[in-house]
């Protein structure tokens, strides 16, 4: 209960940090704004700034330096963040006892699917739960939570033992609703609890019931990588979670922020994706696992991910430095000349354990299983 408390008592401090380091980036940086004047039919530029009441005009040249337009445009980027900091520090301020509420029936609801095996059938937990995870089982640089959504992967074919999960919600005080297509979610003690698994035949079938576990999951698409290699977290005495792999939250993280549907999310997502990368590169043996992950992605989805991390450095500027050495790592803009030929590649039959996968294996069994889901209609 306590380690769960911690988790969700943490996230003012970390916005008084991100304050602090923004402050004393600014302090650093030029200001101003770079005007030019045309006189004699040469063009000459100036910086124009304020200084107290008065606004100043130094002469630049008739070029602009490089590093004056690159410090210009980082100060441009942290004043856009600062309020939104600022905002974060405010409302985690003042709200702490109320994200403490909710650890009681997090901790009921783990503590159910460990006492019926649920982890060792596949349930894996993701989204923005899975990332605090993250933060406190693994030694990750402290990132907010600010959704009281908990989203479950349900694999399929489901081979657990048969408990009626829904009706063990509903025991706990979560309501049972339903979306348009028939699928379930659950709502209750100030938190929506969704269960997600892979769309069947390119969504032209309804959600499936299944009769085990007493649910109808929400079917999506680009949700395999997730069941590749998942870690299993010990939350406290007989009370354990299973997550995917820091690798694969991070490289799906930053595909599904491209998403049409996933525009109010974009943001999130690419945070969430760009604050697991610092410790996927800090780890040697999850820097070797995103390597492997990349080389097996199909080409549509590296193109989406190149073009969250080339937005990431306007939506996470103090993480220009991760920003750039994931792209060195994952070679951002240089083609791949397999790529084109692993567009097409057909789609696997049914996941398998990848444990004692070699890199190489790695590769190619990412390839084959998310292969089936690059259609982009």
């Amino acid at each position: 209960m306590e380690d769960l408390k911690d988790m969700l008592g943490e996230n003012a401090d970390f916005y008084r940090e991100q304050e602090r380091k923004i402050a004393a980036r600014l302090a650093l940086l030029a200001k101003g704004r770079i005007r030019s004047k045309k006189i004699g039919g040469k063009v000459y530029y100036y910086l124009q700034y304020r200084k107290g009441r008065s606004v100043k005009t130094e002469y630049i040249g008739k070029d602009v330096p490089r590093e004056l337009r690159e410090s210009l445009a980082e100060r441009d980027r942290l004043e856009k963040e600062l309020p939104r900091v600022r905002e974060g520090l405010r409302l985690f301020g003042s709200a702490r006892g109320r994200e403490i509420d909710l650890a009681e029936p997090l901790l009921a609801i783990f503590r159910g699917l460990t006492e019926q095996k649920l982890w060792d059938a596949g349930f894996e937990i993701i989204g923005s739960w899975c990332f605090l995870l993250y933060q406190k089982h693994l030694p990750m640089e402290k990132y907010p939570l600010r959704t009281e959504d908990l989203d479950f992967l349900v694999p399929r074919p489901f081979k657990g033992r048969a408990f009626d999960l829904g009706g063990f919600l509903e025991e706990l005080g979560f309501s049972r609703h339903f979306n348009p297509d028939g699928s379930m979610f659950f709502t209750g003690n100030r938190m929506k609890i969704e269960f997600l698994s892979r769309e069947r035949r390119n969504g032209t079938l309804p959600p499936r019931h299944i009769k085990e576990i007493g649910l109808t999951p929400q079917e999506l698409r680009f949700l395999d990588i997730l069941f590749i290699d998942p870690l299993v977290l010990k939350l406290g005495r007989g009370i354990r979670a299973k997550v995917p792999n820091p690798s694969a939250f991070l490289l799906h993280k930053l595909f599904i922020a491209e998403r049409p549907e996933r525009r109010n999310k974009r943001e999130k997502d690419i945070r969430q994706g760009i604050y697991t990368g610092k410790y996927v590169l800090a780890e040697k043996s999850e820097t070797a696992r995103l390597s492997g992950l990349w080389g097996g992605l199909p080409v549509k989805w590296k193109a989406r991910i190149r073009q969250s991390l080339t937005k990431a450095v306007d939506i996470v500027p103090l993480e220009s430095g991760v920003i750039r050495r994931l792209q060195a790592l994952l070679r951002i803009g240089q083609a791949n000349p397999n790529e084109n030929s692993r567009k097409h590649s057909p789609s696997s039959a049914a996941l398998s354990a990848t444990c004692s996968k070699t890199r190489g294996d790695l590769k190619q069994s990412i390839g084959q299983r998310i292969a089936g889901e690059t259609d982009f209609r």
